[in-house]
């Protein structure tokens, strides 16, 4: 697992310098609230890897995304609802893990919750929404290890 750190929007050139085998693209938000609590999803019977562990909100790019901005709202919307008010961040970093032998390159942004409700729009997908303290999401057997990485990376890079 790496992190990579970006001072501008992801573009498409950034992606390019990565050329790993079964490569796949993918956008990840890392939420807090107010209070600094960070939201995971807890991932469902049908989720690809790593059912019933809580993960940061995300997905796959699509190639009908105009962007990966564009993505992360796709993503949000389809994940959460559009009834959860969520600021996003223009992307962050570039995260790079290997998972059941796919590397997956994914786009970080950083959001933050203001108000409104969080649904699961994807039941068999997601079990449902928790915040984790900082300490309690890095040291919780629920939450993936990648997770962890990623969550220790963005508090390093922050």
């Amino acid at each position: 697992m790496n992190f990579y750190k970006l001072n501008h929007e992801a573009t498409i050139e950034d992606i390019n310098k990565f050329q790993y085998n079964n490569q796949k693209i993918g956008v990840i938000i890392h939420i807090e609230n107010n209070e600094g609590k960070i939201l995971l999803q807890q991932r469902g019977v049908k989720s690809r890897d790593e059912n019933g562990l809580f993960e940061d909100v995300g997905g796959k790019f699509d190639d009908t995304d105009a962007t990966f901005k564009s993505a992360i709202i796709r993503e949000l919307k389809e994940e959460i609802g559009s009834d959860a008010i969520i600021d996003i961040s223009n992307s962050i970093g570039i995260y790079h893990c290997y998972k059941n032998d796919i590397n997956w390159i994914f786009i970080i942004y950083l959001g933050k919750y203001i108000q409104g409700k969080i649904k699961i729009m994807e039941p068999e997908k997601c079990l449902g929404y928790q915040f984790f303290t900082y300490e309690d999401a890095i040291t919780s057997e629920l939450v993936t290890e990648s997770c962890k990485f990623l969550i220790k990376s963005i508090k390093e890079n922050a």
